[in-house]
């Protein structure tokens, strides 16, 4: 008993997507510019010096928390299920049962209209989409209707995974 609460369930497959280079460059610009508010372009860099605001380094710290947990996203298939994790330090984690899914397929979808971007985001047709980058994703279809998109770089990968798993398992 206790070893089968110890040990995690085998993985199937695995996917490790982080958000685009962009996005973690404007990061780092952003609290360089906290760090070292005052300098000019083509500065000494000997004169250069850090903040003394106390809120800079707060703000900073907030931006390394929030990317710590939610700017890399995980997808895990496995006997049990799939499950989805956002972060180096997962504060974001959902589980679909196999036998919850009726059916799913490999689809293309536009992020910035359908749901203003990446992340953790519902559709203007009511989908949980959890993405990272790329406009492609598995569309699975849960026996009670709702629809979750889950974006991937190898979506028919992904879809394949997920139907051989559940057609081994009878489901």
């Amino acid at each position: 008993m206790i070893d089968s609460v110890m040990k995690p369930a085998m993985t199937i497959y695995r996917e490790d997507q982080l958000f685009a280079p962009w996005v973690y460059l404007l990061l780092g610009m952003i609290a360089l510019n906290l760090l070292f508010p005052d300098v000019p372009p083509l500065q000494n860099i000997s004169d250069i010096r850090p903040s003394q605001d106390p809120a800079s380094y707060i703000v900073i710290s907030v931006i390394a928390l929030i990317t710590a947990c939610t700017m890399k996203m995980t997808t895990e298939v496995g006997p049990d299920g799939l499950t989805i994790t956002f972060g180096w330090l997962p504060i974001y984690r959902t589980h679909l049962k196999l036998h919850e899914i009726k059916s799913l397929e490999p689809c293309t979808y536009r992020p910035l209209i359908d749901t203003l971007g990446w992340g953790i985001r519902r559709s203007w047709k009511g989908e949980t989409v959890l993405s990272t980058r790329g406009n492609r994703a598995v569309r699975i279809t849960r026996h009670d209707g709702s629809v979750m998109l889950v974006g991937s770089q190898k979506p028919e990968e992904l879809a394949g995974v997920i139907e051989s798993t559940r057609r081994s398992l009878m489901i």
